[in-house]
């Protein structure tokens, strides 16, 4: 099993959990909106898949992660920038921390669907956020607990996500 440690909080109905996260290479949290036998076998493949992502999906994550950073450049305090000038689509994770996997009810347990948190320099606020479903990048932008399985218009309307060339603060 790559989730362990599978624990309820009864003050809200969600289960938490752990799992090594080889594609960042540390021990991340799991939220779990559910716990049955069929939703923890799904939230296993999500895990899998997360650990596993296709470099497509990958590189396109991070291209949208530089696209939020550098949006979010005009805030960096000048004399000492959050995050280097310089920053490429492939150093831009350097400057974040995957936090969570977070793994909702499938309305299709047939397809793959989960957020993932981050914290990250660029906005140490709100931290930053990825919602995938379908080997699909469906949101990157400041975490909101945006879920994987809105309409798809719904991201591209109201979501200010990253994902989408047109969206700028």
């Amino acid at each position: 099993m790559t989730i362990s440690d599978i624990r309820s909080d009864s003050g809200s109905g969600l289960f938490f959990g752990r799992m090594r996260s080889a594609l960042f290479g540390r021990e991340i949290d799991v939220v779990l909106h559910g716990d049955g036998e069929e939703y923890l076998q799904y939230a296993e493949k999500c895990a899998d898949y997360f650990d596993n992502m296709p470099k497509e999906l990958l590189s396109q994550l991070k291209k949208y992660s530089l696209r939020y950073c550098e949006d979010m450049r005009d805030f960096f305090d000048p004399a000492c920038p959050e995050v280097p000038e310089n920053v490429k689509e492939d150093s831009v994770l350097d400057y974040a921390r995957v936090n969570c996997l977070i793994i909702e009810q499938p309305k299709d347990s047939g397809v793959i669907g989960f957020g993932v948190e981050f914290s990250c320099k660029w906005e140490s606020e709100h931290g930053m956020e990825w919602t995938i479903r379908d080997g699909r990048a469906l949101y990157v932008g400041d975490f909101m607990g945006i879920s994987p399985w809105y309409a798809d218009r719904v991201y591209e309307t109201q979501c200010r996500s990253y994902v989408y060339e047109d969206f700028s603060l």
